[in-house]
């Protein structure tokens, strides 16, 4: 009987291993093809940091101070996270190319011919070795997300979670890229998976460690990666008062989790100053700049961009359709349109089969009925971990709601906590279904 249920598990553990793999391949074999974007260059240029830092040893020269100029390197190297960049200069160091194969900054007042013809663009070669990081990231991500399903409800869970989370065509246009979006994923859903084992009872100081660790990556990604760690936080602050009213009809946090909560947070902090250059002189002042700069940042995007700022019908209807609905946005400056190139890529890529799986009205509107399902679900398990859920969701929707722009690339955060409750809700209904049907 024994031989029987292991080799049962066996089996069970190679499909889990074979699924793992083919999504991971599916995702790195949809690199090379994925269309153009004029950050990927900003962030290829700016992994000159890495060059910097390991190979000339002179980290020194990372440091920046005001004032600052817009599109400047101090000013990008302040503005974006440093994990990105530095993994793409040691992906592109262990290729063989050094600083002089990097292109010049993109220029996005320029049109795209424009900035090809400057030799903005970089080559084929070093855009692929750039893109790997990302596309590496993405993959853990995806493994995370297994993880984390898995934790929640069980295999069932865990294959649908990661299905509808790795074959989402907007995870995967991005994810993909040279950009920020690949790590900020990885690492910001590390986090979330840490949190829950934390609220589950794993209160070894080791737990407490990986996920500070783990937060200072996600912010250390790309700044709005703050969303994944205000909702890790929140899940461990609210499955600890549902547990204390639980045992005590008082909601109260005991004092050693608020230590170890705040330990953790200041640690954090103190990490991602570590993982950011550009903090490193006076990093309180140099924090300050940041925000003082993210926040004109924004104001001008706000002045660009038409449809800008967005009301507040068009972002809850963003926060229901961009999971589910959404057809994938390939650039935000509507000019691109323009160019035949870009044009071409995107097509190619749509037609090579490696693009996901095509948002339809049908499939969208199932899997966010069954998203609906997975939060009511949530009023009748009795695991007071599980609610954390709500916080990442609702955390996840606060910050949509108060962001004036409509790229897609800002509702990214969104799409693996509806995936979750996606996959929940329907190994829910399976589950009542089975039982009724045991019963009958």
């Amino acid at each position: 009987m024994k031989n029987r249920v292991g080799t049962g598990l066996k089996r069970w553990h190679f499909l889990d291993a074979l699924v793992l793999g083919l999504l991971t391949l599916y995702i790195l074999l949809g690199v090379q093809s994925v269309p153009f974007h004029g950050d990927e260059a900003m962030q290829i240029t700016m992994s000159r940091d890495y060059f910097t830092a390991f190979v000339h040893r002179q980290p020194a020269a990372l440091l920046v101070s005001p004032p600052y100029t817009i599109d400047s390197e101090p000013w990008l190297r302040l503005i974006n996270g440093s994990v990105n960049r530095f993994a793409e200069g040691l992906s592109l160091h262990l290729s063989g190319y050094d600083e002089s194969h990097l292109p010049s900054l993109w220029q996005w007042p320029l049109s795209y011919e424009d900035n090809v013809a400057q030799g903005n663009r970089p080559s084929a070669p070093i855009l692929y070795s750039s893109r790997l990081p990302s596309a590496l990231f993405l993959a853990a991500s995806s493994i995370i997300m297994f993880a984390i399903g898995w934790t929640f409800g069980g295999r069932l869970t865990a294959y649908l979670a990661i299905l509808i989370y790795t074959l989402n065509p907007i995870i995967l246009l991005n994810g993909r890229r040279a950009m920020m979006e690949g790590s900020l994923l990885c690492f910001g859903l590390l986090t979330i998976l840490l949190a829950i084992h934390i609220s589950r009872g794993r209160q070894d100081w080791r737990w407490w460690l990986a996920l500070s660790l783990s937060a200072a990556l996600t912010l250390a990604s790309k700044h709005s990666g703050i969303v994944f760690v205000a909702s890790a936080f929140s899940w461990l602050i609210l499955a600890a008062l549902f547990d204390h009213l639980k045992q005590n009809r008082t909601l109260r946090l005991p004092y050693p989790l608020l230590l170890k909560t705040g330990t953790s947070l200041l640690f954090t902090f103190s990490l991602f100053t570590l993982f950011s250059p550009a903090l490193w002189n006076n990093p309180l002042d140099r924090f300050g700049d940041l925000l003082s700069e993210r926040q004109q940042l924004l104001e001008a995007q706000v002045q660009a961009e038409p449809t800008a700022p967005t009301s507040l019908t068009d972002r809850l209807t963003g926060i229901l359709t961009q999971s589910f609905l959404s057809q994938p946005f390939y650039y935000e400056a509507a000019f691109w349109a323009n160019s035949a190139e870009i044009r071409a890529e995107i097509t190619g890529y749509e037609a090579s089969g490696l693009a996901g799986i095509t948002p339809t009205p049908i499939l969208g509107f199932i899997l966010t009925l069954f998203a609906g399902m997975g939060l009511l679900s949530l009023i009748q398990v009795r695991q007071s971990w599980q609610w954390g859920l709500v916080c990442w969701l609702l955390i996840t929707t606060a910050s949509l709601l108060i962001n004036p722009l409509p790229w897609q690339r800002y509702y990214l955060p969104l799409i693996p906590v509806m995936a979750l409750c996606a996959a929940f809700g329907f190994s829910r209904l399976t589950d009542r279904w089975l039982q009724r049907r045991s019963s009958t």
